[in-house]
């Protein structure tokens, strides 16, 4: 079984950013329905609410054509007659937030959008506030959007991408996330449940919806942990849950009967707790790449709003690994995913590429025998030397530190040698796996420097060249990829609830 958990996204006390509730009501700003507009069909759009605190909603509307405008209307209640508000296009998905409503009562609501000149109408919606009606819900205080694009050029329909969401809202306890946005206790029995999925005569529970199902959006709880969102395109993920309820198995390309070797599927991954750790979450190639992903983190109240992933279309990143990495990184690719190194046979012990860094080692414990070993970085200063196999280091003059010489295997992984010992030894191992990855170990004046990176003819070609295609030259290509912040990993400087994670899902 695996548990999957964020790769060292820091955990930060800050201070808690203000309830979306609390902001100011919005005043009409479109007028009524023209007298011309005509009945849309649904298949023009997609729309939904997402709650986002006692008496407060995100209405949002996603035109199958870009529109240049679009209106939302609703009848409050309390005496209050139609209120008719102008959209904001966010990428496609025109939203709107709406305030000072009352906590249970229904919300109708309908939308007026262009579409190439005429103006169309859609039928009435009803959400309850504070339920789970129109296409939303499953909200509370502190939680927060996650809205999926489907970036995929038309290769998939939205009933084609499957999402499943998994984490632990309970510490300790697994859960995965529902249509509505509630998190349910995975259950091995859920694997004969009516609507189970079934492959090759194994059973196995149904965890996932699809973006049509949804909407393209659904609210995050509150507080999740080691949360992992797999994106899988034309067929869900197949995951187990072991008999006592306490883990599940994600994809493994190592095994040759895994159930997803055939599926493309990526991930994004993220933890956050409402009001005691902020918001850290990424996209990855730490275990393999299936398709492009970009990730949007917004926190309004923060000016918070960056963007990281790979845009590049898939068939040009599988056209430009093939060219860009050397013969031992070849045999990674796939027509399903590239594997990374610490995720393949090939690179662990007996697999064909089990020295490839092996040499590369050697010379640095040779040098590091030869010439004393110091790094300075962010006010500190690590000093030592090898004898025989273990490098004897200090930290800002206290010393009483070892590293034992790692292997090939244990550096593309970043385990073993290079994740042992007290904090201080695994700081410098982190250090160390980085510096191998990027070809500098030689060099530790090149360990902060991007631009010497990957530069050698001894390091991580797969990590290498995902920073190409990664926006900003960013990428999680190995497990200590944050070290010098190189990884795609997006944090808020706060507990509060971020406005909104918007997933893009590209082909």
């Amino acid at each position: 079984m695996n548990f999957p958990l964020p790769r060292r996204i820091p955990l930060l006390l800050l201070a808690v950013l203000l309830a979306l509730a609390g902001s100011p009501a919005l005043a009409p700003a479109a007028g009524p329905v023209p007298a011309t507009a005509t009945t849309a069909a649904a298949a023009d759009y997609t729309q939904g609410v997402t709650p986002l605190g006692p008496g407060a909603v995100r209405i949002r509307f996603r035109p199958a054509a870009p529109a240049a405008l679009v209106d939302v209307h609703y009848l409050p209640g309390g005496g209050l007659g139609q209120q008719n508000l102008r959209m904001t296009d966010d990428a496609g998905t025109w939203e709107r937030t709406v305030t000072g409503l009352t906590p249970g009562s229904a919300l109708p609501y309908w939308f007026t959008y262009e579409k190439g000149g005429p103006l169309h109408d859609t039928p009435r919606f009803t959400h309850t506030v504070g339920g789970t009606g129109g296409g939303g819900g499953g909200g509370e205080t502190g939680g927060f959007p996650i809205t999926f694009l489907n970036n995929t050029r038309g290769a998939y329909a939205d009933s084609q991408i499957h999402v499943t969401v998994l984490g632990q809202v309970t510490p300790g306890q697994w859960s995965y996330m529902k249509p509505d946005g509630t998190m349910a206790r995975i259950s091995h029995l859920d694997a004969d449940a009516p609507g189970h999925l079934v492959k090759r005569g194994v059973n196995y529970p149904d965890m996932s919806f699809t973006l049509a199902e949804v909407g393209g959006t659904v609210p995050s709880p509150p507080a999740i942990r080691g949360g992992r969102i797999y994106l899988s395109l034309g067929s869900p993920v197949y995951i187990p849950v072991s008999p006592d309820d306490q883990g599940w198995g994600g994809p493994d390309p190592r095994n040759p009967d895994d159930p997803n070797n055939d599926v493309y599927y990526d991930w994004y991954e993220y933890t956050y707790v409402h009001g005691e750790v902020p918001f850290g979450g990424n996209t990855t190639q730490v275990d393999q790449f299936g398709f492009p992903i970009t990730s949007r983190l917004r926190q309004t109240a923060s000016g918070y709003d960056t963007t990281q992933g790979i845009t590049t279309g898939r068939a040009e990143v599988m056209r430009r690994y093939a060219a860009a990495v050397g013969p031992a990184f070849r045999p990674l690719q796939s027509d399903h995913r590239i594997v990374a190194p610490r995720s393949s046979g090939l690179f662990q012990p007996g697999g064909a590429g089990q020295d490839h860094l092996t040499a590369a080692i050697d010379r640095a414990w040779a040098h590091y025998t030869a010439h004393p070993f110091t790094l300075s970085r962010l006010g500190e200063t690590f000093s030592g030397r090898v004898t025989g196999s273990t490098l004897t280091f200090g930290k800002n003059g206290a010393g009483g530190f070892t590293l034992r010489k790692p292997t090939s295997p244990e550096v593309m992984a970043c385990s073993g040698a290079m994740a042992s010992g007290n904090d201080t030894e695994r700081q410098l191992g982190a250090e160390f796996c980085a510096a191998f990855n990027r070809g500098v170990a030689l060099d530790t004046t090149a360990w902060y420097r991007p631009e010497a990176y990957y530069s050698g003819a001894a390091g991580n070609d797969y990590a290498g060249f995902f920073h190409t295609v990664g926006l900003e030259r960013r990428a999680y290509g190995f497990p200590y990829d944050d070290v010098n912040d190189q990884s795609s990993v997006q944090i808020l400087g706060n507990s509060g609830p971020p406005t909104g994670l918007t997933l893009g899902i590209g082909w």
